[in-house]
C-alpha cells in the first residue's frame, strides 16, 4: 500500500514494494546546449555554410550568441536583398563595420553580382541590361579581405585599391589595362586571379605573388598579350573570336598549363595560334589539353607542321579518342619527348567535330593502326620515359572505341619502360543508374579480354582494370 502526502507524492511503506520498471525516467535538463559549447572556430565553420541573414539571426539566441556572428571570417551576401537596391552598398558597409575580427586572415566576401549581392538575380526595380552597378567605395579599402568575386560591376578609374590580405580574386566585369594594373599593384599577396572580363587589351602581371591565372571567354578590343614572368599556372577556356585572341609574351616561370578553348572563324588562324602557344609552352612540365584544342593540333599533324620540342612530363587529354583526335595525340607524343605520365579522360560520344571542313575530313580517312605505326620512329618518349598511362571514363561505348583500342595496343607494344596501364571506369552512383553500371561493366569486361591479349614491349608492364566493384588484373603478372 501507499500513502499520499499533501503534495500528491506517493511514498512506499516498505522496501518490498517493487518500482514500476516500465515507467520511463526523464533525463535531467542539460545545463547548456551543445552548440554553444563548441569552440569559436567550429562555430565560424558552421556559419560559413549559412547566408548572412541567418548568421545574424543567431544574435538573439542568448548572450553567448549576441556578438558571435561579428567575429566570423566568412560573410555570404547571396540572399541579402534589400527592397531598395540603392541601399545595399550602405547596408553591407554597415555590417562590415560591425565585424571587427582581429584575425589576420580577415573577411571572405561571397560574390557580389549585378546590382545586388550574389545570388544571380537583381531586385525587381533594377534592370541589369541597362548598365552595371558601381563597386562600393568601401570595398576598395577592406584591409582584411581574403577572397572576392565580383560580376557585372564597374570599377572607378583612378581609385586606389588597398587589399593587403587578398589572395583570391574573380572578376567578371569590364576592365581596362590601367584598372587591372592597379588591382594587381594594390594586392601584394594575391595568389589566384580569374578573369571573365572584357575590355582588357594586355594582361600585365609583374607581381611575384600571383601564381595562378585563369582566363575564360574574355574579349579584347584588339590582339592582346599576356606578360607574366612569375606565373606558375595558366588556364584558358571558353569560346573565342579569332580577332580577340591574345598572344603569350613572357611566361618563363610557367610549370602548368591547361588549354580548353574553341575559336570561331578561320581554322587556319586557330591552327597557327595553337602552334605559337606550344612554342611558348615548351618549358612547361604539366599540360592539359581539351578536345577542341586537340582537334586543332590534329590539323597541324595532317598538314605536316613539325611539332616543337617540349619538356612536358605529365600530359592530360580530355577527348573521345576518335579519328579526329589520333593525329593530335601523335603530335603531342612527338613533341613531348620526356613524357612520363599520360592521362586520357574520355569525354563521351556527344562531342562533335568542330574544326574540319569536308576537304580536311578526307585527310582523316586512315587506318588507325597503320597511322600510329607510321609515327613510331618519331616518338622518343616511348623508348625512354613513358611509365604510366591512365584512361578514365564512364560511358560504355567509349571503352569499345576501335581508335582507343588501337592506341592502347600501340602504347603497350612500343612503350619500352611502361610500368602501369590503368583503365578506370568511373561508374555513376546516383539512383536509377544500376542498369547503366551493368552495361559499362559488361563492356569493360570485353575490353579487358582484348587488352590482356595485346603484346607488351615492357616486361614490367602491369595492366589494371579499375572500377568501384572489381579489379581485373593479369594473373600472369
Amino acid at each position: 500500500m501507499a500513502e499520499t502526502s499533501v503534495h500528491g507524492a506517493v511514498r512506499r511503506r516498505s522496501s518490498g514494494d517493487r518500482p514500476n520498471r516500465h515507467k520511463r525516467r526523464r533525463p535531467p535538463p542539460p545545463s547548456s546546449d551543445l552548440i554553444s559549447a563548441l569552440p569559436d572556430a567550429v562555430i565560424h565553420h558552421i556559419f560559413s555554410f549559412l547566408p548572412l541573414k541567418d548568421v545574424v539571426k543567431t544574435s538573439v539566441l542568448s548572450k553567448r550568441w549576441r556578438s558571435t556572428w561579428t567575429t566570423t571570417t566568412h560573410l555570404d551576401f547571396r540572399y541579402l536583398r534589400p527592397r531598395d537596391h540603392k541601399r545595399w552598398p550602405s547596408l553591407i558597409e554597415s555590417l562590415m563595420r560591425r565585424c571587427a575580427s582581429p584575425q589576420p586572415q580577415g573577411r571572405r566576401l561571397a560574390p557580389l553580382r549585378g546590382g545586388a549581392p550574389c545570388g544571380g538575380s537583381f531586385p525587381a526595380s533594377f534592370n541589369p541590361l541597362k548598365g552595371f552597378y558601381k563597386l562600393p567605395e568601401f570595398l576598395y579599402r577592406l584591409s582584411r579581405l581574403v577572397r572576392l568575386q565580383v560580376v557585372n560591376c564597374r570599377f572607378s578609374l583612378g581609385t586606389t585599391i588597398r587589399w593587403p590580405c587578398l589572395k583570391v580574386l574573380v572578376i567578371g566585369s569590364k576592365l581596362s589595362d590601367d584598372i587591372l594594373e592597379g588591382i594587381v599593384r594594390g594586392s601584394p599577396v594575391l595568389e589566384s586571379l580569374e578573369l571573365r572580363c572584357w575590355g582588357v587589351k594586355n594582361i600585365i602581371i609583374d607581381s611575384r605573388s600571383v601564381k595562378e591565372l585563369v582566363i575564360h571567354f574574355p574579349t579584347f578590343d584588339n590582339m592582346g598579350k599576356i606578360w607574366a614572368p612569375h606565373l606558375l599556372s595558366l588556364r584558358v577556356s571558353g569560346v573565342w573570336d579569332s580577332y580577340s585572341m591574345f598572344r603569350l609574351a613572357k611566361i618563363s616561370s610557367l610549370v602548368e598549363a591547361k588549354l580548353d578553348f574553341f575559336m570561331c572563324g578561320d581554322k587556319r588562324t586557330h591552327r597557327d595560334l595553337l602552334k605559337e602557344f606550344f612554342e611558348k609552352l615548351r618549358g612547361v612540365s604539366t599540360i592539359t589539353i581539351g578536345g577542341w584544342c586537340l582537334q586543332g593540333l590534329s590539323l597541324l599533324e595532317v598538314d605536316g607542321v613539325p611539332s616543337p620540342l617540349s619538356k612536358c612530363q605529365n600530359l592530360t587529354l580530355h577527348a573521345l579518342v576518335s579519328q579526329w583526335d589520333l593525329p593530335g595525340i601523335a603530335y603531342l607524343l612527338q613533341s613531348s619527348q620526356c613524357l612520363e605520365k599520360l592521362v586520357i579522360h574520355l569525354t563521351g560520344t556527344g562531342r562533335f567535330v568542330v574544326w574540319l571542313d569536308e576537304e580536311s575530313k578526307d585527310r582523316f580517312n586512315f587506318d588507325e593502326e597503320e597511322f600510329l605505326c607510321s609515327r613510331k620512329g618519331n616518338l622518343e618518349c616511348l623508348a625512354k620515359h613513358l611509365r604510366r598511362v591512365e584512361i578514365i571514363g564512364y560511358e560504355a561505348n567509349s571503352f569499345e572505341s576501335k581508335h582507343l583500342l588501337a592506341l592502347i595496343k600501340f602504347l603497350l607494344g612500343n612503350a619500352l619502360v611502361l610500368k602501369k596501364l590503368i583503365i578506370k571506369a568511373e561508374l555513376p552512383t546516383r539512383r536509377g543508374q544500376k542498369r547503366l553500371q551493368a552495361t559499362v561493366l559488361s563492356k569493360l569486361l570485353g575490353v579487358s579480354q582484348n587488352v590482356l591479349s595485346y603484346q607488351r614491349a615492357s616486361k614490367n608492364a602491369e595492366i589494371i582494370f579499375d572500377h568501384p566493384f572489381k579489379e581485373y588484373e593479369n594473373p600472369g603478372l
